[in-house]
This record gives structure tokens, C-alpha cells and sequence, in this order.
């Protein structure tokens, strides 16, 4: 970190990625009745300039000087604006994700072990993980780890408290690609789902679903306000009241809510651009547009509800358990079930749905 040379370079291209911002607002990239606005913090002419040839994993997290952090399979590198230098040493064997602890220790996911950064700024191994290629990401107190890649029978979500062993969290019938700690619950991704997982009451239930073509890369919440960020096909998603705002449909990669901004990391495109205004955007009457690939949030599960779980892979003991959980309108005359069965709706599933409309027309009756 006291390489001058590398100091100069970066120092010189901060001045050159302001302009770019100046000149992409300049260039009308948001009207003027547009509240968002696009910083680019890195793109492949900065890393240019800089001589680095560096193929990134997809994770990025936010240091507490207020940078960017982001790493190959092999080096960590920290971000400013229009900025890129290497962070601690070399790192033998593959970096597959990494996330900072609330108190700033780098966790680092290196093959099959759990790893933090020691004094020297080596990995020092903190102990082994059931699988290879796995992710983390942060809690308030609490780290997770899940298994976001394919070539396992079951894929889980651990926890991971401080100075102690992991403990699985929840299992699920496919990769879990993005886990983010909300308010008193977990939510993460799998497939084109959004799930919810409330520790508390330790309760499951689905939030919202995409089509099953468009699988969700990654999630972030703003705790704040409570704002969920969705990164799903090639577009980008903000969750508002019973619908989605679409913020961009030419954008997508992993999301990091940072200054009351949302950072976009493209790693295979070598981006990272913020995005600002997020609040005003979605507020805005003219401007919130209602996104019609996505499925409501589901607080009422429906006969397309459970047709789209069903796509996505889910296990009928899961989607039996989402549907005794949640509220229901099903419509289940001979036609509708005679659909439900073309669509890969199993016999036990469909019972349940008869049954769960029962019980909801008992407890309705009864009140």
C-alpha cells in the first residue's frame, strides 16, 4: 500500500473517472427530469491506464475508509473514484468470495476453507467448509455461508457467530446465489426466487417470484429504509409496495447498498457503477414504472404462484410448506387442476392447495 508509482497512477485516474462522470452527466445520460445519477468507479479504460489485467470474482464489499473492495481468484484490490490498487499479498489457491466482519476483518472463502487475513496479511486458515466454491456474505453480528454453485444434492445456508463453529441455517433444492441480512430475517435468492426467512418464528415464505428465465443474481437491502434491491437477468429491480420499479434494464451485476447510493459490480464487464437519486426515482409517480415480468410480492399465493415455484425446482415439500404458511386464492375447478397438472403441479400439491382453501374459508367463517 506505500508503492508510490501505484499511488501516482491512482491519484491520476481519480481526475479522469470525475470527468467521466461529468461527462456522462453532461452527455443527457439522465434527463433533466430524472433524478437518477451514474458514477463509474471502474470500467476497462481506467484498468488500462493502470496496466492490470485482472479477471474478477463477482463479490464486492465496502471497506470502513469507504472503499470499494473487490479480488481475482488470487489478489484483492481496493476501488476509489477511478482508482484501483492491489490489497494485501498474493493469495495462493482460489478466492471464490470473501465479505468484511462488522468490525472489519476480511473472511475469505479460499477452495474449501474459511479464511481471514492475520497480521502479516497472509490467509490464515480459520477452519473447513462441507464444499468448495461456496460464498459468504455479512450480518449485523453473524456471517453466512451458503452454497451458491452447482454439483451438490443439497444446498444450504450456514451461520457463522463470532469465535465459533457454523451452524446450518436451512436447506434448499438449488444454489442459493445472493444471502443479505434484513430486518429480523434473511432474505436470499434461488432460482428466480425471493425468499424470506424469519428467525424469530422461523418461518419461510416467498417474496416475490420472476419468471423462470430470469434468475436473480443478487439482492441488496437498504436497512435504513428497508429498501429491497433486485438484480435479475439484465435488469435491476427496486421492490415498492405491492409492485417493482425497474431502475434499469440494461444494468445488472452484484448489488451493494453504499452512502445511500446502490453499487453495481459487473465483474465479467470489469464495471462498478453507483447509482443515486434511488429514493426520489422510486418515490416519483411519473417516473415508477410497475415491472410486468415480475410477479407481486407474495403475500397472496396463487394457482401462477405455485407454477412458477414449480419451474423453478422447488421441492413439493417446500412449496406445500410455503402454501400452509401464506395466504392463498387458488382457483381449483376440473380445468384449472387438469392446467396445474400440465404444468408439473403434482397430485400432493394440488390436495394441499385444495385444503389450504379450505381452512381459509373455515377461519373466515369463524371469525
Amino acid at each position: 500500500m506505500k508503492n508510490n508509482t501505484g499511488m501516482q497512477l491512482f491519484k491520476k485516474t481519480v481526475f479522469a473517472s470525475l470527468a467521466l462522470v461529468l461527462a456522462l452527466h453532461a452527455d443527457g445520460a439522465c434527463s433533466k427530469d430524472d433524478t437518477l445519477r451514474y458514477e463509474i468507479l471502474l470500467n476497462k479504460n481506467i484498468l488500462k491506464d493502470l496496466d492490470i489485467n485482472a479477471s474478477f470474482i463477482s463479490t464486492i464489499d465496502v471497506t470502513a475508509s469507504k472503499l470499494a473492495l473487490i479480488s481475482s481468484k488470487d489478489q484483492f484490490y481496493l476501488v476509489g473514484w477511478g482508482g484501483l490498487l492491489p490489497y494485501g499479498k498474493q493469495v495462493q489457491g482460489d478466492i471464490s468470495s470473501f465479505a468484511l466482519t462488522h468490525d472489519s476483518v476480511l473472511m475469505t472463502i479460499r477452495n474449501s476453507e474459511l479464511c481471514y487475513f492475520d497480521s502479516e496479511g497472509k490467509l490464515s486458515l480459520l477452519y473447513s467448509l462441507p464444499d468448495a466454491g461456496m460464498s459468504i456474505s455479512r450480518g449485523d453480528r453473524v456471517m453466512y455461508i451458503y452454497n451458491s454453485s452447482g454439483g451438490t444434492e443439497n444446498y444450504s445456508i450456514y451461520v457463522v457467530a463470532q469465535g465459533g463453529m457454523y451452524t446450518k441455517l436451512l436447506e434448499m433444492p438449488a444454489p442459493v446465489r445472493s444471502v443479505v441480512e434484513g430486518n429480523n430475517s434473511v432474505m436470499f435468492a434461488s432460482g428466480s426466487v425471493l425468499y424470506d426467512f424469519n428467525l424469530k418464528e422461523r418461518e419461510l415464505k416467498a417474496v416475490t417470484v420472476f419468471p423462470a428465465d430470469m434468475e436473480i443474481s443478487s439482492v441488496a437491502v437498504e436497512k435504513s429504509s428497508g429498501r429491497i434491491f433486485i438484480s435479475a437477468g439484465n435488469a435491476i429491480y427496486a421492490l415498492k409496495d405491492n409492485g417493482a420499479v425497474l431502475v434499469s434494464d440494461d444494468l445488472s451485476g452484484t448489488l451493494k447498498c453504499h452512502e445511500g447510493g446502490l453499487m453495481v459490480f459487473n465483474a465479467g464487464e470489469k464495471t462498478i457503477i453507483r447509482i443515486t437519486g434511488l429514493e426520489e426515482y422510486i418515490a416519483g409517480d411519473a417516473r415508477t414504472q410497475t415491472a410486468p415480468e415480475i410477479s407481486q410480492p407474495v403475500h397472496i399465493i396463487t394457482n401462477s404462484t405455485v407454477v412458477e415455484l414449480k419451474r423453478n425446482n422447488l421441492s413439493d415439500a417446500l412449496i406445500i410448506a410455503l402454501i400452509r404458511r401464506g395466504k392463498v386464492d387458488f382457483l381449483l375447478t376440473t380445468d384449472e387442476i387438469i392446467d396445474l397438472s400440465g404444468k408439473g403441479v403434482s397430485t400432493e400439491v394440488i390436495i394441499e392447495m385444495r385444503q389450504a382453501m379450505k381452512r381459509q374459508t373455515s377461519e373466515t367463517q369463524n371469525r
